[in-house]
């Protein structure tokens, strides 16, 4: 296993160089990884493996091997093309600069949905992604806040943004799946809606009937503003609050 992490490593970190003179090689690991992100794009992650990528390239399967050993590593290496599409954050102003590191993100999960498929707690992070973050963690880095909370304050922008962003990719993928937007699924359930009565759900019937849920607000410009709200009272108050240190799960 730690062979295989550290192939993982070589591969983000120490890519192979590709020739500037010369012939365009027919195949390298920059093409398989676009071509593994077109496919991901289209059908999903499910339907990636490296027989399909193989047949978008016109080449066997087995030549692919000679530039990415497995899909494993091909994931890594997708990952980190794709946050390579975004930008660093800018000096400036804290708020700004996550506000601006949210919106990267976002643009990036409504572009590639299937990357919020992928389990990303062991996922090998690359230099484009690092650098994203890093830049990010700049952005906090003169405001008084100790090491963990410069950590603390991305993470909660990152994460509110992963939340929004696997709601919407499960969307992508259900309609990929089924064929049914997700506005026309829950049209088709009027026996649902014959149980929502003032008796059994009161303030549901209520924001029902006053068309709340047809007048739904934006969920990611919503909740990213309160976020940034939330932690303006932590960054700017006077003695901040102490908050225990996590615990492995």
């Amino acid at each position: 296993m730690k062979s295989d992490r550290n192939r993982s490593v070589r591969l983000l970190w120490e890519p192979p160089a590709e020739p500037t003179r010369g012939p365009k090689a027919a195949l390298s690991q920059s093409r398989v990884v676009e071509a593994a992100i077109k496919v991901a794009d289209a059908e999903g992650v499910d339907a990636l493996t490296m027989r399909r990528v193989a047949e978008t390239l016109g080449f066997t399967t087995m030549s692919l091997y000679r530039h990415v050993p497995g899909k494993s590593e091909l994931l890594d290496l997708m990952v980190d093309a794709v946050w390579g599409e975004t930008e660093s954050t800018p000096k400036g102003p804290w708020r700004d600069g996550l506000d601006f590191f949210a919106r990267q993100m976002w643009a990036m999960y409504r572009a590639h949905p299937w990357m919020l498929q992928l389990t990303t707690s062991r996922r090998m992070p690359g230099p484009h992604a690092m650098t994203r973050q890093d830049a990010a963690y700049v952005a906090v880095s003169e405001l008084g806040l100790r090491s963990e909370e410069i950590v603390a304050v991305v993470t909660a922008v990152a994460q509110f943004v992963d939340g929004v962003g696997r709601t919407m990719a499960d969307r992508v993928q259900a309609e990929r799946e089924t064929g049914v937007s997700e506005e026309d699924w829950w049209n088709g359930r009027e026996s649902l809606w014959e149980h929502f009565t003032p008796d059994r759900l009161p303030m549901m019937t209520h924001i029902w009937n006053t068309g709340g849920f047809e007048r739904l607000l934006d969920e990611f410009e919503f909740g990213l503003a309160r976020v940034l709200d939330g932690l303006a009272v932590f960054i700017e108050a006077e003695e901040r609050p102490q908050v225990r240190r996590g615990t492995c799960l």
